[in-house]
């Protein structure tokens, strides 16, 4: 029978100040980055980095 890990208590989302959510952007859209290895890089969806642009760009 193989190996079972068990979490116990509510999962936390992370908190990204400002400067960290600025620094992985700024590597993610760099002219020779690729997105997803920025991604797995900072252990981040993509989908994250797509729905944090548009609010920094407005900013």
């Amino acid at each position: 029978m193989g190996q079972v890990t068990v979490f116990s208590g509510p999962e936390r989302r992370r908190r990204w100040s400002e400067e960290e959510r600025l620094r992985i952007l700024s590597e993610a859209f760099a002219p020779s980055a690729c997105v997803a290895e920025v991604c797995r890089r900072h252990d981040i969806s993509s989908a994250l980095i797509y729905s944090i642009r548009p609010v920094k760009a407005a900013v």
